[in-house]
């Protein structure tokens, strides 16, 4: 029994992932703070995004959801930044396990001083998030200059 509900939640995981990064249109959320920014003048916002999510059943008694972001990151910093998009997290208001990137977040970049650049990257969860509830992308991880990350808080939004 255990065996059927782990197979189910990687199948619904998977048909997901397929589903959710082809067939919903990206747009703004619904509500969304705006650019969170570092004290040495890197910026991060998320511009659009598309939400999806599978309710519980029997098989499967734990919601999955599918989150794709457009991020934005601007450097003000005085030196480039390297930005590791697949070491971005996405958590619940109220906290709980971290979504972590799925494969296709894609490629390490670098952004040079004063310049921008926008990467999508998608999360899939099972349980803790909802379509219907706040988010935040944790990109704090994700952002290094010489090798060190750039301190970050989360950027807020609600998906729809």
């Amino acid at each position: 029994m255990l065996h059927h509900r782990v197979f189910a939640s990687a199948s619904i995981a998977g048909l997901l992932i397929a589903v959710g990064s082809c067939a919903t249109t990206m747009k703004p959320p619904v509500v969304n703070s705006g650019p969170v920014q570092s004290n040495d003048g890197v910026a991060v916002a998320v511009l659009r995004q598309a939400c999806s999510q599978i309710e519980p059943v029997d098989e499967v008694p734990t919601a999955a959801v599918d989150e794709t972001v457009e991020v934005e990151v601007q450097n003000g910093s005085p030196g480039p930044l390297t930005v590791h998009p697949d070491r971005f997290r996405l958590i619940a208001a109220d906290g709980g396990t971290p979504a972590t990137a799925a494969s296709r977040a894609g490629a390490t970049a670098t952004i040079a001083q004063g310049d921008a650049r926008t990467f999508e990257v998608q999360f899939v969860a099972t349980g803790g998030l909802a379509c219907t509830k706040e988010m935040r992308l944790d990109a704090s991880g994700g952002i290094t200059r010489q090798d060190s990350p750039v301190a970050l808080q989360p950027v807020p939004f609600r998906p729809l």
